[in-house]
């Protein structure tokens, strides 16, 4: 079904309610295993259709946030999710607790089960928590999604600044960097408001569930049962021993080739002085040449695609009041991934086509598992999928890049380098941020700038606001997902074994990320990078093996 033509109807709370008690009660009086069962899969259908209604009011609303409709159906659902989540972890707790769960396991895996136990740390007291959150998050959202910056006598988004950011005229990128701070200074005490009230509310909902603090309600809640906040920061530390001295050794090589003395963070976004590599079509041209390159790759690529474009599943063009950024989601009633992004003419518009496309492949090659919870898998392994295939689709760059596609690989290959250090950075303050959640928005700010310059100890911003440590305003993660970001980082590194053993053995490495990508969400995350052949950038030293084999890859390619 095309994406216009997916109907919308607000779902009836008080149907819905009565749904999921009787589900329970179901569970509750079953004779049998069979018979649980069969209720499981009934329950399924109905919760992909909800998921899906749900889905589509979000998705459309965040196509055009000035939407008066979907503005209001967004509101409900930000009020009403959190009274669906707590009856859907109510049945749950009756399937975590079934006398018959040697039967359901055999049905559904061990891994169903470590997924519900994770669910089972919310109640009815999250509830009203869980609703503020929404509407605080929602809040955030607007305010980015509605920006307006004045630029050379034009009204500019937030996201249809980056082009000017990278501008090769110099004084010219310093202008645009200083009317998107002056924009971000100008809704400073918003930021700050917004997001101490969030650290407030989400710490006090995980005390009243029985945490210490939000920190490991939020792993519970993001089903990480692989490892906890100890295993992160010890994987930090790799980071800032291995990819932190890399990555600044890049930024210097960069300043070299632009010629410039007094490097600045502004400086950054472009990386020659000839300008950067972007992609020479529209979004019509892009699409027209990402369909001929999906159907080389491979027969379930190329499939995949064709879907995608036939269903009109992708909202591609920046335009006022979208929101920001790019995102994948699905629509599992009709078996849809569906790509959101705000193309604005620069090399993120091939990243998106490439990232998103990827996170699409997966849902697309998962959509007949057994149970919805498989169907995507934890963050951190959804990314491999969508950063792997940023380096999958290299060999079809030329078709978007032409003569410049090798300054596109090198650009794309630092960039994924240099993020590592900010991945880190974006990770490490949230965890002082929740675990010092009486911190003042000054304190935090603070931090936020001590931090930063650990893992980035040349970053010069040359903007007394951001010199603030008021970076973190514009990563929409730290306000919508606490944690959701070191989820980047890990698979980061497993792309880059990917990229390694791509260029090694092409038709092999693709067969094992299309196993992986088969595999959805049916494992969990340690067990998911087995099954892609991968080494696990945590109980390893994939990351110190790998540092010598991107350096020698980096400077091979001839810009």
């Amino acid at each position: 079904m095309k994406f216009h033509e997916m109907p919308y109807q607000r779902p009836d709370m008080d149907e819905t309610i009565a749904f999921f008690k009787k589900v329970k009660q179901q569970l509750e009086h079953a004779s049998s295993g069979a018979e649980q069962i069969n209720i499981i899969y009934d329950y399924i259908a109905y919760k992909k259709k909800l998921d899906t209604t749900i889905g589509l009011a979000s998705v459309r609303h965040t196509i055009d946030t000035t939407d008066q409709f979907y503005e209001e159906e967004n509101a409900f659902m930000d009020e009403n999710t959190p009274i669906i989540t707590n009856l859907a972890v109510e049945v749950s707790r009756c399937i975590y607790h079934s006398p018959f769960r040697k039967e359901l396991e055999e049905e559904f895996g061990t891994h169903y089960f470590k997924l519900l136990e994770c669910s089972l740390v919310l109640n009815e007291k999250a509830i009203p928590f869980m609703q503020k959150e929404n509407e605080l998050v929602s809040k955030y959202s607007k305010i980015i999604a509605t920006s307006q910056i004045e630029f050379e006598g034009k009204i500019y988004t937030l996201t249809q600044m980056t082009p000017l950011l990278q501008d090769t005229d110099r004084n010219r990128r310093f202008l645009a960097y200083k009317a998107r701070n002056k924009f971000l200074e100008k809704h400073q005490d918003e930021f700050d408001a917004i997001y101490d009230e969030l650290v407030k509310v989400r710490t006090e909902m995980a005390v009243a569930l029985g945490y210490k603090n939000y920190v490991d309600l939020q792993y519970k809640l993001l089903n990480r049962t692989d490892y906890n906040h100890e295993d992160v920061a010890i994987y930090r530390e790799k980071i800032l021993k291995t990819f932190t001295p890399f990555s600044v050794e890049l930024r210097k090589e960069q300043a070299k080739r632009l010629g410039i003395d007094d490097f600045k963070f502004y400086d950054i976004a472009c990386e020659f002085q000839d300008g950067n590599a972007n992609p020479i079509g529209d979004e019509t041209f892009i699409i027209a040449k990402a369909k001929e390159m999906y159907e080389d790759l491979s027969p379930e690529t190329g499939t995949f695609f064709n879907f995608m474009i036939e269903n009109e599943l992708m909202d591609l063009l920046a335009k006022p009041g979208k929101r920001a950024g790019g995102y994948c989601t699905s629509f599992d009633e009709y078996k849809s991934p569906f790509i959101f992004s705000n193309f604005n003419g620069t090399k993120g518009d091939i990243d998106v086509i490439t990232h998103e496309a990827g996170h699409a492949f997966q849902n697309f090659m998962s959509q007949d598992m057994k149970l919805p919870e498989y169907i995507w898998p934890t963050y951190e392994a959804c990314e491999i999928h969508s950063m792997s295939m940023e380096f999958l689709t290299w060999p079809y760059m030329e078709l978007f890049f032409g003569n410049n596609v090798n300054k596109f690989k090198y650009t794309a290959l630092k960039s994924a380098i240099s993020f590592l250090p900010y991945g880190a950075t974006i990770d490490h303050f949230q965890h002082f941020v929740y675990e010092n959640p009486t911190a003042t928005p000054e304190e935090r700010r603070n931090k936020y700038r001590e931090i930063e310059l650990m893992y980035r100890p040349d970053l010069d911003y040359a903007d007394e606001f951001l010199d603030k440590g008021t970076y973190w305003f514009l990563q929409a993660h730290v306000f919508s997902t606490p944690f959701y970001y070191i989820d980047y980082t890990l698979a980061q590194v497993c792309a880059f074994q990917y990229l390694i053993k791509y260029l090694e053995n092409r038709e092999q490495t693709l067969q094992e990320y299309i196993t992986l990508c088969k595999a959805g969400g049916s494992q969990s995350f340690f067990d998911l990078i087995e099954t892609g052949k991968l080494k696990n950038p945590m109980t390893t030293s994939v990351m110190e093996d790998i540092v010598p084999t991107l350096d020698k890859i980096i400077h091979s390619i001839k810009i």
